[in-house]
């Protein structure tokens, strides 16, 4: 923590399960400011799916915070059944899509927003990715499996037609590191 600041006080007010909201009091400057509130969560997965063709497989599904679908890639959290995120983006990939692959690749890990919440965001290339089996997803995700040309992913991106900020990430990850 940077000298300047000096946490006073913590204490989790509430616990959603998914995450925990967290009350901080701190001085900066010798100064007490307002309260803080911070989600502490687990570690998510963004997985990047690429068929053998060069396709992308994508989810659509509806996000309750912005009250309408998304066009975004598998991922979720790290469960504490999870040994490493790897095996969570093995196993997130498998449960949404009905796909699998190659073992996971890291493309990153990125702070999934570090003015208030405290995890990371692991993300993955699974090459070779198929279905196996049908999706399986949580009783309350509804998701849509679809797969686009590698080209139209990096637009669908550009023109903010995919714009959950993490699968643009793990997206905009994946081309910058050369993948097609």
């Amino acid at each position: 923590m940077s000298e300047r600041w000096r946490r006073l006080h913590s204490e989790i007010i509430h616990d959603a399960g998914i995450f925990r909201l967290r009350r901080d009091a701190y001085e900066h400057d010798g100064q007490r400011t307002r309260p803080f509130y911070i989600l502490e969560s687990n570690a998510w997965i963004n997985v990047v799916p690429v068929t053998p063709e060069g396709g992308i497989v994508l989810v659509r599904q509806y996000r309750h915070g912005i009250g309408e679908p998304t066009l975004e890639v598998p991922g979720g959290l790290v469960d504490d059944k999870d040994p490493t995120p790897a095996a969570a983006a093995v196993r997130e990939l498998l449960e949404e899509t009905g796909h699998a692959g190659k073992p996971p690749e890291l493309l990153g890990v990125v702070s999934s927003n570090p003015a208030i919440l405290t995890n990371r965001t692991h993300c993955f290339l699974v090459r070779d990715a198929r279905p196996v089996g049908e999706p399986d997803p949580d009783p309350h995700e509804d998701v849509t499996v679809e797969v686009h040309p590698a080209a139209r992913v990096r637009e669908m991106v550009l023109k903010g037609e995919i714009h959950h900020s993490l699968s643009a990430c793990a997206l905009l990850l994946h081309f910058l590191r050369g993948h097609a």
